[in-house]
């Protein structure tokens, strides 16, 4: 339940407008424990059902239909108390300032800021238009919004859904920053949305382009239907990388690394999603598709998942199947493939708090690496180093919401 404070300063100020400000969020962790051919990894994990958050959204009523309105929200690592990471330039390493310097990492573990939102704008008959940092188009109201699991916990679709981007750290697959984004108003039941953000580097650059992007959905919802198809893409200057100038004397590299890691050109998403309510069962079905541009290839990552949720009183009953299909784009280069399968249940203890519990396995064909570690949030988690592993996720936890 969002607690809500009325900004009475503003009264004065404004000949009687008023803000309305909201403090809101949600706290999930979980016993989880991954494991693969016979390796396992058990601890406290977070976010396993829903995203771990805290936030604050406001409007103001400007008068004839027109309202301003911001929003904060950064998300938590609550098992450990930690902020979540961010990243201001939509590019590895996040510095983005168009130099060598530009991979200096902003990753890891930092203070709480608002990786997930952090954005004002202004709404009306018009719709609305918002400035700041927001999650991708693609992301939110396809990727997400389709995946039965929400993209959280053991049984997450972005295991295979993300794969090119999460392991080549790639920086705007969920959220971009120097975003601006236009919604359109509910059209009898269609809804477009448009964004553009910037990677923010000096136009004299080399890559003067990198970390620039879009981000374009249409949706569609009426009655038991509803449907997503989008796209968007982030530009990137593909290269290898450069090694380390080496003293000549000794060999051994110098005490400045001047060396440039490897980065990868633009980066595609696209994605389709389409639901039907039966009443007794919500059916799902969602269909990615990654191309990541390589100094000598493109390579491609093709995802197909149907999802079937079961409500019964209290109690949601959660299946789904997932097949993936990745080709590195080299020439007579073969599919890797896996596979996915989800299985959950949760039951509300009230309408803010529920139990949960969630299950996955995940297997790997023609030297794919697909995890279920990757898809419970465990990213760089390797359980084990053999060709084609199988691999299974559970997560049994508690979600409250305030």
């Amino acid at each position: 339940m969002k607690k809500t404070l009325i900004a009475l300063a503003a009264v004065a100020a404004v000949g009687g407008a008023s803000a309305q400000v909201s403090i809101y969020g949600t706290v999930d962790a979980a016993v989880t424990q991954y494991s693969s051919e016979g390796t396992s990894k058990t601890g406290l994990g977070n976010s396993q059902l829903g995203s771990s958050k805290i936030g604050f959204m406001g409007t103001e009523d400007l008068g004839g239909g027109m309202n301003a309105i911001f929003k904060l929200e950064g998300g938590l690592a609550n098992d450990t108390g930690a902020g979540k990471a961010t990243n201001n330039s939509n590019q590895a390493g996040g510095t983005g300032n168009g130099g060598a310097g530009a991979f200096t990492s902003l990753g890891g573990t930092q203070g709480l800021v608002f990786q997930r939102f952090s954005y004002v704008g202004v709404n009306g008959g018009f719709g609305e238009v918002r400035l700041g940092r927001d999650y991708t188009n693609v992301f939110l109201y396809t990727v997400t919004s389709y995946d039965i699991f929400g993209t959280n916990g053991p049984a997450d679709s972005s295991a295979l859904t993300l794969n090119l981007a999460s392991r080549n750290g790639l920086a705007t697959t969920a959220n971009a920053s120097n975003m601006v984004g236009y919604a359109s108003p509910d059209m009898g039941g269609l809804r477009v949305r448009l964004q553009s953000f910037f990677g923010e580097n000096a136009s004299s650059a080399a890559n003067s382009n990198d970390g620039n992007g879009y981000s374009a959905q249409i949706g569609y919802a009426a009655g038991p239907l509803t449907a997503s198809v989008g796209q968007q893409q982030t530009q990137g200057t593909a290269k290898a990388a450069v090694n380390p100038v080496l003293n000549t004397t000794t060999g051994a590299g110098l005490a400045t690394n001047t060396g440039i890691p490897a980065s990868t050109g633009n980066y595609t998403q696209s994605a389709l999603g389409a639901s039907y309510d039966f009443g007794m069962a919500k059916v799902l079905f969602l269909s990615t598709r990654e191309e990541l541009v390589g100094t000598a290839s493109t390579a491609t990552n093709t995802v197909n998942m149907i999802g079937v949720n079961v409500p019964v009183g209290a109690i949601n009953y959660k299946l789904s199947y997932a097949s993936a299909a990745q080709n590195t784009g080299a020439a007579n280069a073969k599919d890797n493939t896996g596979t996915l399968t989800g299985l959950g249940i949760d039951y509300a203890l009230s309408k803010r708090t529920k139990l949960y519990g969630t299950y996955s396995s995940v297997t790997n064909d023609g030297g794919s690496a697909y995890s279920a570690a990757l898809a419970g949030g465990a990213a760089g988690t390797t359980l084990t180093s053999k060709s084609n592993p199988t691999s299974t996720g559970l997560a049994l936890g508690v979600f409250h919401t305030f």
